[in-house]
């Protein structure tokens, strides 16, 4: 399985680890019609899309679900009340995909572990998927708001530095929390014997390198 996540150094992450090896590839939110030119024909490719399903993110079609190929629609739940989007996106989507949910008390739980601050889709996308069963996950794309994000995923943030400012005003979320919460997931997961192999650049921003 391989997490894409929506970072400017996706490419070069992908470049060292041969995504043709893995069976399903996870992305989330606006990467659901943002190609990927390093993956070829399957520039879009989505088996499995974690979406907020708010405004904050670009809307989900059903048309833009069948041309990505995606299988199952994953919405991070907030709050109890934030399940009514889970159900109307079944309704919605039944046609072409499967649609699932994170329970609020995850969401719930993680904020905590983050000291207040609201975590990221892809931290929700990758601990679900670091404790679930599966043998090996590759982890590509993630600075941690550290650079700006690849081209079409939210061209508002022009470059690196806008990228880290941004996130610092709205104060919702904590990059540097974030990163330790990672690691600490990530290093379970290979306790129990899982393969996790992360991109060059998830690791470089990990590890606090600039």
């Amino acid at each position: 399985m391989l997490i894409l996540g929506p970072a400017r150094t996706l490419e070069e992450d992908l470049a060292g680890l041969e995504p043709a090896r893995y069976d399903l590839f996870v992305r989330m939110n606006n990467g659901l019609d943002t190609p990927v030119p390093a993956l070829g024909a399957d520039a879009l490719r989505c088996d499995v899309l974690f979406h907020s399903l708010t405004e904050e993110a670009r809307p989900v079609t059903a048309e833009l679900l069948r041309g990505a190929g995606v299988r199952l629609l994953v919405h991070r739940t907030p709050t109890r009340g934030a399940f009514l989007h889970t159900l109307i996106a079944s309704e919605r989507y039944a046609a072409c995909a499967a649609v699932r949910h994170i329970p609020c008390e995850t969401y719930i739980e993680l904020t905590r572990m983050l000291s207040g601050a609201c975590p990221t889709t892809g931290l929700i996308c990758a601990r679900f998927l670091l404790r679930a069963p599966v043998r090996e996950l590759a982890i590509a794309g993630f600075t941690f708001f550290s650079t700006r994000y690849m081209p079409g995923y939210d061209d508002a943030v022009a470059c690196d530095v806008s990228a880290l400012s941004r996130v610092a005003a709205k104060g919702h979320h904590d990059p540097r929390r974030e990163s330790a919460l990672l690691a600490e997931e990530i290093a379970q997961a290979r306790g129990v014997g899982k393969t996790v192999t992360l991109g060059r650049n998830v690791l470089r921003a990990m590890q606090g390198e600039p």
